[in-house]
């Protein structure tokens, strides 16, 4: 996998999570990425309300594939940049552009019991 591949799959996942026919101005995936473990939430925004997917389940495939390209951006960034990442942002718009962002510090979620 590269860093492309890595953000094609990111924007598919989250793509997926909706129905392929429903209007968008945004979609927003936010991930926390533990050491083995990751928690997400998806955001379409249209119309200047916001809203989850509802009643539209994920394929297995998708999960782990997502999961893969996130671990990857991950460990990428260490190996390169020596930046250590706990989670992004991904932003998807109608036009197939996007926007990332990383988040350098642990959310209370990844800290646990610390």
């Amino acid at each position: 996998m590269n860093t492309e591949q890595a953000y094609n799959t990111i924007a598919n996942v989250l793509f997926a999570h909706f129905e392929p026919n429903e209007q968008f101005d945004r979609l927003e995936l936010k991930m926390e990425i533990g050491d083995g473990a990751t928690s997400r939430e998806v955001w379409k925004y249209f119309n200047g309300v916001s809203s989850q997917p509802i009643g539209k389940s994920l394929p297995l495939q998708a999960g782990a594939d997502l999961r893969r390209a996130v671990f990857f951006l991950r460990d990428n960034l260490l190996e390169t940049a020596n930046e250590q990442i706990w989670g992004l942002t991904f932003i998807l718009y109608p036009d197939s552009s996007f926007n990332i962002e990383y988040t350098y510090e642990k959310s209370d979620w990844l800290k646990g019991g610390e």
